[in-house]
């Protein structure tokens, strides 16, 4: 419904994270003052109570015409039990006038005409009129372009940063306008409906816990990769979106695409004084501010045309001090992850040198092995030369002259050692004659 009271449009609570305290009341001091209007946020004293209530329903487009059987409801609204009960409805006469009498007055109940449009519904909340017999609920004809809808102003803000977790929390104000004649609603039964066709905002790359609140009647907020969308309806007028994330950076800041499918009379960005520098196409020079007691640098650009993107960087951010960052390594298992590697990779290094070293030896050994395999051979055949000289079998010049050789042999081997001489052997010089 519409009306002055804010609408949640999304699911999920509307609660900026405990990481950013004060965030809303940043937010409440910066449209308060100036920045951007909220009328969600004014509040309208009570009037006393009337017995009756007249009013009229208009179509508020060119040559449009308020159905002949269109209705308006009448709702109690109990603000201390959080309730909105439906009391009577009535339709309107052919010239639109509708009317509700013999209301009973009940402590801290307050009265609320609506008019049933389909997807758009215009209110009245009557604790915010005077004068109950000059009601007047306003409808439009319906469109599905968003030709007429402009951006007047886009207010980024980053109230809060952490340099210790490298996180910002980001507050968007988005002033926009439909400056036709007819309410934007988007076919959702349209088989071919894509993302262009709904009112859609795009966010930095990696944005977290995302809250949205709006003027604007009820709808819902479709989340995506690069941002959001809203089916909400956006009747003739001015209407403020709110809208609440977390951005984590890398290094010392991050860069946003700002996408104006709208345009935008104004961009504006305020960051925390000695929180980082901002820069971008069109900014002017960087000025000072103050938001509820605390400095902000800002910079502002103007006259944004329709399809518009603004390459926005955000730099020299704060970071963690190196107790920190030390801290953090060893209070996650980030450095668990480290020693395993280490201790892997050194493992592997002393396996490895183990390999190496075992195929190297046994390569010697095989040497070594072949080596005395040849030595035993000759001095075996030194042994039976011997016998058979003792035998008579070869004469003593022939035998000497063999033995001789095979001595030579023995002692000529590589890296021959006494314990290998063929005596050691038990051989000697050979029998005598």
């Amino acid at each position: 419904m519409n009306g002055h009271s804010s609408v949640i449009t999304k699911n999920m609570p509307l609660a900026w994270p405990v990481r950013l305290p004060g965030f809303f009341l940043i937010a409440t001091v910066l449209i308060s003052f100036g920045f951007v209007g909220f009328g969600g946020l004014s509040t309208v004293n009570a009037q006393s109570f009337q017995s009756e209530i007249k009013g009229v329903v208009v179509n508020g487009t060119e040559g449009g015409v308020v159905p002949t059987d269109f209705t308006v409801e009448l709702f109690s609204v109990d603000e201390a039990a959080n309730q909105i009960i439906e009391q009577v409805s009535t339709t309107v006469g052919a010239d639109g006038t509708f009317s509700f009498g013999n209301l009973i007055s009940s402590p801290g109940i307050t009265f609320r005409v609506v008019a049933d449009a389909g997807d758009y519904t215009p209110s009245v909340d009557l604790s915010g009129v005077e004068n109950w017999t000059n009601v007047r609920l306003t409808i439009y004809d319906e469109t599905t372009s968003l030709d007429d809808i402009s951006v007047t102003s886009y207010v980024m803000m980053i109230p809060t940063i952490d340099a210790r977790s490298r996180q910002a929390g980001i507050l968007t104000v988005i002033n926009i306008s439909n400056r036709g004649d007819r309410v934007w609603i988007p076919d959702l039964e349209d088989p071919g409906l894509t993302g262009l066709d709904l009112l859609r905002f795009n966010l930095p790359d990696g944005f977290s816990d995302l809250s949205v609140e709006s003027e604007l009647p009820s709808g819902n907020i479709l989340e995506i990769n690069t941002g959001f969308a809203m089916t909400n309806p956006v009747p003739p007028g001015d209407a403020a979106i709110l809208m609440s994330y977390i951005i984590s950076y890398e290094g010392d800041g991050f860069e946003f695409t700002l996408k104006l499918p709208y345009g935008a009379d104004q961009v504006r960005l305020l960051l925390p004084d000695g929180g980082g520098t901002i820069t971008g196409k069109g900014f002017g020079s960087i000025e000072s501010v103050v938001v509820t007691d605390s400095v902000f640098i800002s910079v502002e650009g103007d006259d944004y045309p329709a399809g518009d993107e603004i390459a926005i960087v955000f730099s020299g951010m704060p970071q963690p001090t190196p107790l920190q960052t030390l801290s953090d390594f060893f209070q996650g298992r980030t450095y668990v992850i480290v020693i395993i590697w280490v201790v892997g990779v050194a493992l592997l290094g002393i396996l490895g040198y183990a390999m190496y070293s075992s195929r190297k030896n046994a390569g010697r050994s095989s040497e070594r092995d072949d080596e005395f395999s040849s030595r035993a051979d000759i001095v075996a055949e030194i042994a039976s030369l011997d016998e058979e000289f003792e035998g008579g079998e070869v004469d003593e010049d022939q035998y000497r002259d063999r033995r001789d050789e095979l001595k030579r042999l023995a002692l000529e081997s590589e890296d021959a050692a006494p314990a290998q001489h063929p005596e050691s052997f038990g051989v000697s010089e050979g029998p005598e004659k």
